[in-house]
């Protein structure tokens, strides 16, 4: 998954998610660890790297869920 598309499925899990959103992203790493699903295990490691970084720069639009 490219960086910006890593970028739009974080803030739409933001969106949907809000503060919950790191919570659904370590969910999915932890499905894709226990699955051996290395791509997937990748995918949602740099999701959750762009969550970190939209909340460190104000990017994500955030709603309280």
């Amino acid at each position: 998954m490219s960086e910006p598309d890593s970028k739009y499925t974080a803030q739409n899990l933001m969106t949907v998610h809000g503060l919950r959103a790191s919570a659904v992203v370590q969910e999915r790493i932890a499905e894709a660890r226990q699955q051996g699903d290395v791509s997937g295990l990748e995918r949602w490691q740099n999701v959750d790297a762009a969550i970190a970084e939209l909340r460190r720069t104000g990017g994500g639009r955030m709603s309280q869920s």
